[in-house]
């Protein structure tokens, strides 16, 4: 469980780092994850679960290193995506559009969107 919360917490202090609206939603992203697998026991899930976590946190602490938090994140495989079940595509369509908005008029993104799902 400490080793659980070490990670919490290192994401969310590597969070301070971004953007006010990247680290908004990046927390309260993290914060529904580690919640919705709280009672979670089996390690078939948990070891995915800290790994991927982990390795955000790696990647994260990596970009941002110059402390500004600019050119943060990275592009989705397509492979990856097409394997995403419903509920997490939907969540990260969802995460997308809070991190850019329900219309992004910048122009250019950093982050595209999620490529369309195949039937």
């Amino acid at each position: 469980m400490t080793d659980a919360l070490h990670l919490y917490r290192g994401i969310l202090r590597a969070h301070r780092l971004l953007p006010r609206e990247l680290r908004f939603v990046g927390d309260q992203y993290v914060r529904s994850e580690f919640r919705s697998h709280r009672a979670v026991t089996e390690r078939r899930f948990l070891d995915p679960f800290f790994a991927q976590w982990t390795s955000y946190l790696a990647l994260l602490r990596e970009q941002t290193r110059a402390g500004t938090g600019a050119g943060v994140g990275r592009h989705l495989d397509p492979a990856l995506v097409d394997r995403l079940d419903d509920d997490k595509a939907e969540q990260l369509l969802e995460l997308h559009r809070a991190s850019h908005g329900a219309d992004d008029s910048s122009g250019g993104s950093a982050v595209p969107p999620p490529p369309p799902r195949r039937k």
